[in-house]
């Protein structure tokens, strides 16, 4: 279930929403209704469009537990309507589901599959800019098996997963890809729930047009490693970072082969069982389908600060920074981003939120650049 602040860990018996128990079954249910203003629709660099959107979110969320066996299934669904440009409407789903089997205390095996219907931002990098078609719409197909192990002084987890990227125009065809991944992590435990680690990883991109329309081979593969530490279990602090270095390998022979630096990892601090930072950071090799590009590196940083403000308010305010790119034209893109939401709890059942956000890229392609706020007023039901 959405919530402002899911990391903080209050919990005022008066607010907790409480599961309906259908048979072994327990199900939650939500659902958002939000009215909002965006004051440059198009994320353009000058004579910005504004409007306003309604935007309707549901949710629902079953599990089951029975010994050593974990299920867990989520659906949901959302569409948005703008006010005057229509073309930007759209709707949204996902269906997912978390299986999890844990035959001993030190060993958990889990899968994870999902399907959902993702919508483009305007102001994402590489989004389309054709107005009168509406944002990009892109289907996503995913599958993660994982195993884990933690005895003693030892930790072992590894994973591995296939994403099909289907993006539902016949103009984007050339963004149809299939994305397989494996990752290995081995830690040694240093004192009490920290643990020294060392992470494997490789990536292989296969794309749907195997050429450009110049006759080059699109299909890439990236892999590095990196070294780090990980707290788990997490109290005041969670969580794992590492560092390192990646190979980007093209399979077109007349592209050069690349290695930069990896980075990757999530902190959670508790000061207080009432607030909580959180840290998201992020440096590697990403797609690109921007011409004249033959790679992209992004870097990404994120900070956001949860706080329950009294034990029915609830606030998160955050800041982002990401900086893209581009190898073989050279340009390179800055994202900045501010963002704060309130939400105060009427009771166990229903919430009002009121959020604001606002953020600038700077580009050495000046079509590319823009400044947007957003911001809107919510209802939120939980079941």
């Amino acid at each position: 279930m959405v919530q402002t602040a899911p990391a903080v860990r209050g919990n005022d018996p008066e607010y907790r929403v409480r599961p309906t128990q259908v048979g072994s079954l327990a199900i939650t249910a939500g659902a958002d209704l939000h009215v909002g203003y965006d004051d440059n629709i198009y994320a353009i660099p000058t004579d910005p469009i504004a409007d306003e959107i309604v935007q309707v979110d549901v949710m629902a969320d079953v599990s089951h537990r029975s010994g050593p066996f974990d299920l867990n299934l989520h659906g949901a669904f959302g569409a948005r309507r703008y006010a005057t440009y229509s073309t930007e409407n759209a709707e949204t789903y996902r269906v997912a589901g978390d299986m999890a089997w844990r035959p001993s205390q030190a060993d958990a095996l889990r899968l994870n599959v999902g399907y959902e219907r993702a919508i483009e931002d305007r102001g994402d990098p590489e989004a389309r800019d054709i107005r009168a078609i509406g944002p990009r719409e892109i289907d996503i197909a995913s599958a993660i098996a994982g195993y884990r192990r933690t005895s003693g002084k030892l930790l072992l987890d590894i994973e591995g997963s296939a994403i099909k990227n289907d993006a539902v125009s016949i103009i984007d065809a050339d963004r149809d890809y299939t994305s397989y991944s494996g990752r290995a992590t081995a830690g040694y435990r240093v004192g009490g729930s920290v643990f020294a680690t060392a992470t494997g990883f490789i990536t292989n991109r296969d794309f749907r047009l195997n050429t450009t329309l110049s006759g080059l081979l699109r299909n890439t593969t990236t892999y590095g490693g990196r070294v780090g530490f990980e707290v788990s279990p997490g109290g005041v602090l969670e969580g794992n970072f590492s560092a390192g270095v990646f190979q980007h390998e093209p399979a077109e022979p007349t592209i050069d082969s690349y290695t930069g630096l990896s980075v990757a990892g999530q902190l959670v601090y508790r000061p207080t069982r009432r607030a909580a930072i959180i840290l998201d950071a992020l440096n590697g090799d990403v797609v690109t389908f921007r011409n004249g590009a033959s790679g992209r590196t992004d870097t990404s940083v994120q900070l956001t600060w949860q706080h329950e403000i009294r034990h029915n308010l609830y606030s998160s305010l955050g800041a982002a920074y990401r900086h893209s790119k581009y190898r073989g034209s050279g340009l390179t893109e800055e994202t900045a981003q501010g963002r704060f939401e309130l939400e105060y709890l009427i009771s166990r059942n229903l919430s009002v939120v009121a959020d604001a956000s606002y953020g600038k890229r700077t580009s050495e392609v000046p079509f590319d650049e823009f400044e947007r706020f957003r911001g809107g007023v919510a209802a939120r039901l939980r079941f």
